[in-house]
């Protein structure tokens, strides 16, 4: 194929990568309202208990009811409303603070749900682009990275929403204190859902990466194996850019899996390069 004849095979695959990911879009657009009650699930895991409920309204219901009921300072009453204002407030309802807060959220909560749910036709087209310049052993295993990055992409994604992102949310909401009320906005809440949602999932594909690189010969188990420190480093600058936040708690949340994805891939790599050789060297003699 010439310049062109790959250029224009390379936009038909971009064309339908957009026209896939702006429908799944306009589906998640329409069910909105569903697909925001399954992302808040981990704040509204995290409000008071019914026990902590009940303390709070007797208190309130002697302070108000009882005529006998010892008098309270002011500071006593600031502290008792604070508590009531937190438990609400607490693992709530999002707020927003601008007029097209929610119209632009909810747009831009359709595209991540349409690239998300589109990622692996994405990675088909990618790898429909690549694949006729491969050798017949690296077609067979981009086949495979293909199948296990759309996994490893779906793992790290949901991995975060269901067990980081809880973690994260009662690590960051309890640095505020005793005084302080955490109130999100509806922008910041989805903008640190979706970012960590993201940056898991395609750090997760770290190791389709280095394995198709070992595969075609660009990296070996030897030289992985002897750059591990720097991998390590790597790592943690990761966590720091694709995490959301600044804390060191939600950057080792990202960087510790990567680590261990890494010694995997090491482990695997190591595994199948002698099969690899046989079969280049097949190749080259037939």
């Amino acid at each position: 194929m010439s310049l062109w004849e790959h250029l224009d095979e390379l936009r038909a695959r971009v064309i339908y990568s957009l026209v896939v990911i702006v429908s799944l879009a306009i589906i998640a657009y329409i069910f909105r309202e569903q697909i925001m009650a399954f992302l808040t699930e981990p704040l509204r895991t995290m409000s008071g208990s019914r026990a902590e409920l009940s303390r709070l309204l007797e208190s309130c219901r002697t302070l108000l009811v009882n005529p006998n009921a010892p008098q309270m300072s002011e500071d006593q009453w600031s502290k008792l409303a604070f508590e009531c204002r937190r438990f609400l407030f607490h693992g709530g309802s999002l707020i927003f603070i601008r007029p097209t807060e929610v119209f632009f959220g909810y747009i831009k909560l359709a595209f991540f749900v349409g690239l998300l749910i589109g990622a692996p036709f994405v990675l088909y087209q990618i790898w429909q682009f690549i694949v006729p310049a491969l050798f017949p052993h690296e077609r067979k295993y981009a086949r495979y990275g293909f199948l296990v990055g759309a996994g490893l992409f779906y793992l790290g994604a949901f991995g975060a929403l269901f067990f980081v992102v809880p973690v994260a949310l009662q690590f960051l909401i309890g640095l505020g204190g005793s005084y302080l009320q955490a109130a999100f906005t509806f922008e910041n809440y989805f903008s640190f859902i979706l970012w960590l949602m993201l940056g898991f999932g395609v750090s997760f594909e770290l190791p389709v990466v280095l394995f198709l690189l070992a595969k075609i010969g660009l990296v070996s188990h030897a030289f992985l194996r002897e750059k591990r420190k720097y991998a390590i480093v790597i790592a943690l600058v990761l966590g720091a850019l694709l995490t959301p936040t600044q804390d060191p708690f939600t950057m080792m949340t990202l960087a510790i899996p990567l680590v261990v994805l890494y010694e995997v891939t090491l482990w695997v790599i190591r595994w199948t390069e002698g099969k690899t050789a046989r079969e280049i060297a097949t190749e080259k003699g037939g």
